[in-house]
């Protein structure tokens, strides 16, 4: 006996989409903080390289899959409707993501240093940073994944998103859906939600920012010679 596809809408379409790139993101997240924290690999900055290759799997995946992943799409936006899917494609993968991380932290309580070594933890870096550090970090995470998403689109390659990845995570930018999920594997504070929001908003003018750069470079690619000059 076969069995029928289920009629799903177009918004459920939409919801398991977000879904699903918040789990990826997530995902990818974990194996970066099991990397760092576990103590498997000794020196700090090769855990920090290869827990970053691993993460970019998620992006690749997120790709190869079309999810709905906040920081892939928002760069695209230009129409109300479009903002207000990314509206809830961002609730979506905020919520998801910070609950597996919640999840992440509850069967992970044997990890030593776990709590203390985790990115949002009470000795972090991210916490010592100042506003626009971390607004600017989130700035650059926003043209460094809307970069992995175009490159991938005009070469087919995945080259471009590891190295986009490992880019962002090496710098220290901040991606506002694996930062959700730091801080549910992490001790809540109102200063790591308030970081958290710096990061949405880096990610988002930075996203943006690039794709009308880019619109703007192949409009005048488009132009007679005689009027660019």
């Amino acid at each position: 006996m076969k069995f029928k596809k289920l009629p799903f809408t177009e918004h459920a379409q939409f919801v398991f989409k977000s879904i699903l790139a918040a789990v990826l993101i997530a995902m990818a997240g974990g194996i970066f903080l099991l990397c760092t924290n576990t103590g498997t690999i000794q020196d700090p900055f090769l855990a920090k390289v290869v827990g970053s290759f691993l993460f970019s799997l998620g992006l690749c995946v997120v790709i190869a899959l079309q999810a709905n992943l906040y920081t892939g799409k928002i760069g695209y936006v230009n129409s109300k409707h479009l903002a207000i899917r990314a509206f809830w494609m961002l609730f979506i993968n905020l919520g998801i993501a910070f609950l597996i991380g919640w999840l992440f932290r509850g069967v992970n309580t044997s990890i030593p240093s776990f709590g203390q070594g985790s990115p949002f933890g009470p000795d972090s870096t991210r916490l010592s940073k100042a506003w626009y550090q971390f607004l600017f970090d989130g700035f650059g995470c926003g043209v460094l994944i809307y970069l992995a998403v175009e490159l991938y689109r005009k070469t087919r390659s995945f080259l471009p998103v590891i190295m986009c990845v490992m880019a962002f995570i090496l710098s220290g930018a901040e991606h506002c859906i694996a930062d959700a999920f730091y801080l549910g594997a992490s001790q809540f504070s109102w200063e790591a939600l308030g970081d958290l929001g710096l990061a949405i908003i880096g990610n988002t003018f930075g996203s943006i920012a690039i794709h009308w750069l880019q619109v703007g470079a192949e409009y005048l690619n488009e132009l007679p010679n005689n009027i660019q000059r």
